[in-house]
């Protein structure tokens, strides 16, 4: 009897699932719940620094289960459409992102002293965002076969690295840096991505 593509699915779905749904999640779940919970207290408490940590902690807890998702996600995609799918939706937070340094930094150009730097910090915020959202897409780009989504992949990291080239040779010739723009490229290429 042959089975139909909701039955190969299901079946497959169930297989992974398995793995993502092994000790592992069960303790990166309470790990994160754990962390939010204590870092509520510790604000309420006026532990900021610590109350920072642990809600870092917390965000690293999350970012790992997206990637958990996200491989199930792809892994269980029942054909290319489905994927090319999942990738554009990211695809086009990326893009969100990547539009969203030119405009911080138009803005921190009107500004002057303490503001300046708020708006500074704030794009430096989403280029670590745009950094963890490629990360997620990464794996994908390395691991899938299929050449439509490589090549589609391929098209948007080539755009994300050249919006971080042009953001920091804007900051240069604005008379501004940043670190944190230095730091995401050179993780962007000790990855893989010219």
């Amino acid at each position: 009897m042959k089975m139909s593509i909701f039955e190969i699915v299901k079946k497959e779905v169930k297989f992974y699932l398995e793995d993502v749904e092994g000790a592992s999640t069960r303790a990166l779940l309470e790990r994160f719940k754990d962390s939010v919970g204590r870092a509520n207290e510790c604000l309420s408490n006026e532990e900021y620094q610590r109350a920072m940590a642990l809600y870092f902690d917390a965000s690293q807890s999350a970012d790992e289960m997206t990637q958990r998702f996200l491989s199930l996600l792809i892994k269980t995609a029942p054909s290319t459409a489905h994927k090319t799918l999942l990738v554009e939706v990211l695809s086009w937070r990326l893009r969100y992102f990547t539009a969203q340094y030119d405009y911080h930094l138009a803005v921190a150009q009107t500004l002057t002293g303490l503001p300046r730097e708020e708006w500074i910090a704030r794009l430096e915020t989403i280029l670590v965002l745009s950094q963890s959202l490629v990360d997620l897409i990464l794996p994908v780009y390395n691991q899938d076969d299929d050449p439509i989504i490589k090549v589609r992949i391929k098209e948007l990291l080539d755009d994300w690295i050249t919006g971080i080239r042009n953001l920091i040779l804007n900051l240069r010739s604005w008379g501004m840096a940043s670190a944190q723009a230095a730091r995401v490229l050179e993780w962007a290429m000790d990855n893989g991505i010219e």
